[in-house]
């Protein structure tokens, strides 16, 4: 993770995160906060195998923040089909106005207590729905 704290003129924060869980790797995910604008994804999500190629009948990817103690979705892809992992394929990405505070303001890093990626698949091979979460960030205590 890379994070760039603010500057003389504004605030400014850049996440660069990265993790993993028992089948998929997440690589390169950027979070970019500025007041007026948060751009989230440009990551690269592979499925673990040794053959480095499996197909899913569908997935949904998410990236989810936990900020003030709420969840919030910052971006999500969806496939309805059928999709081939062979090698890695790029998560997409969101440009738009940050959340914003109970006070009408928008967040700031301060206010971020986590961010997780959450997988929904089901394998053409096993035909199950599968779920499994990537931890990515967690805020240890707030000043």
């Amino acid at each position: 993770m890379y994070l760039n704290h603010r500057n003389a003129t504004n605030d400014f924060y850049h996440l660069r995160l990265s993790g993993e869980s028992p089948h998929w790797e997440l690589d390169g995910y950027q979070v970019d906060l500025t007041s007026g604008i948060l751009n989230s994804g440009n990551g690269k999500l592979r499925f673990k195998t040794r053959e480095n190629d499996y197909t899913t009948n569908y997935f949904v990817f998410e990236m989810n923040a936990v900020i003030n103690k709420k969840d919030i979705t910052l971006q999500s892809k969806a496939v309805s089909g059928p999709e081939d992992f062979k090698n890695e394929i790029d998560t997409g990405a969101i440009e738009g106005p940050p959340p914003i505070t109970k006070d009408g303001k928008s967040i700031t890093f301060k206010d971020i207590d986590k961010i997780y990626a959450v997988i929904h698949w089901e394998g053409q091979d096993d035909g199950i729905a599968h779920k499994e979460i990537i931890d990515l960030y967690e805020l240890d205590n707030k000043n």
